[in-house]
């Protein structure tokens, strides 16, 4: 049975601000006195109410470092279970890379990985026999392999223009004389006029319509036009 006479000196010693202060044991202690006050029914209704008060403070106070146990048992739970995750990845890490490395090397080392450089031998060229020779004498006189190859047909007649073009101008001959054909037109008492060198020339002559530039007109026109006969070669 509780002792009563100690009653009101335990209510002071379990106040809120000083539950805190108390050991497990103490607290169980505690709950254990205010429960056998609240079982006495010979208690006065006031400590009885006190006791009560102080029983659900106590029950509080256990129930909160029971549960801070439990969190702080959580945390530690869940730091081991980091730890040993991160260990696990790391030791998975380093197996996989000892198993690349290992692999990588008899690779590297075997036979058909060193490549050889290949020397590609020249193989002789046979000769031809004497049968062959007389067989083909088209290929001893072809146009490639003689130096002295006949240029083809348009460098020759580029050749001989350039050779015609060069050759001197015979004596009693001018610039003047035709190169083409008598120009269309003319006839019917008309002058042909050498616009280059300022003279008509009559019909029946060899400039008549033949030089590089001029036109038709009657001789009267080109006297006026400023325009002279041409003279007489012998």
């Amino acid at each position: 049975m509780a002792d009563r006479s100690n009653f009101w000196k335990m209510v002071d010693s379990t106040k809120p601000s000083q539950l805190r202060v108390f050991g497990e044991k103490e607290l169980l202690d505690c709950q254990d006195y205010f429960l056998e006050i609240q079982s006495d029914s010979t208690v006065p209704t006031d400590e009885f109410i006190t006791a009560s008060e102080r029983l659900t403070l106590i029950c509080s106070e256990i129930a909160i470092r029971h549960s801070d146990a439990k969190h702080q048992q959580t945390q530690r739970l869940t730091r081991w279970a980091i730890a040993v995750g991160m260990v696990s990845a790391t030791a998975v890490i380093v197996f996989a890379f000892a198993q690349y490395v290992a692999n990588r090397l008899p690779r590297e080392n075997s036979p058909a990985a060193i490549k050889t450089p290949i020397v590609a031998t020249p193989t002789p060229t046979a000769s031809p026999s004497p049968a062959e020779k007389a067989a083909s004498p088209l290929a001893v006189a072809s146009p490639t392999a003689s130096p002295k190859a006949k240029p083809t047909s348009k460098k020759a007649k580029a050749k001989r223009k350039a050779r015609r073009a060069a050759r001197p101008m015979p004596a009693g001959r001018t610039s003047d004389e035709a190169a083409n054909p008598p120009a269309p037109g003319g006839g019917h008492g008309q002058v042909w006029v050498n616009t280059e060198t300022g003279v008509y020339h009559r019909e029946g002559s060899r400039f008549y319509g033949t030089t590089r530039k001029g036109k038709y007109m009657t001789e009267q026109d080109a006297v006026q036009a400023g325009y002279k006969t041409a003279p007489k070669r012998p």
